[in-house]
């Protein structure tokens, strides 16, 4: 009997602790200062931007994101002196 209650506390503990990813409904923006992710009428700078490459500027794609504070991939990349606002650097985690 214990060690059914103990097997179905492990359970339960274990599945609450399963982070899902939910995907937000997001339009892909391209301008020559990076690619981002719109949602709510926010801009998200995408580090990780190749998962992207795939997507044309102004299409809606299904998307995972979670903020980074410095993106190392962008460090080499020559972009306009054009000011886009946006709310931070995003790594894209999953996108359909």
């Amino acid at each position: 009997m214990k060690k059914n209650v103990f097997l179905l506390a492990f359970t339960a503990i274990a599945l609450c602790s399963c982070k899902k990813e939910s995907l937000r409904k997001m339009t892909v923006i391209r301008d020559c200062t990076g690619t981002y992710l719109r949602a709510d009428g926010k801009d998200y700078h995408v580090c990780n931007d190749g998962l992207l490459s795939g997507y044309k500027d102004g299409v809606a794609v299904m998307a995972n994101i979670r903020p980074v504070s410095e993106c190392a991939e962008q460090n080499d990349r020559i972009v306009c002196m054009m000011l886009h606002q946006n709310e931070g650097w995003v790594q894209v985690t999953k996108v359909k």
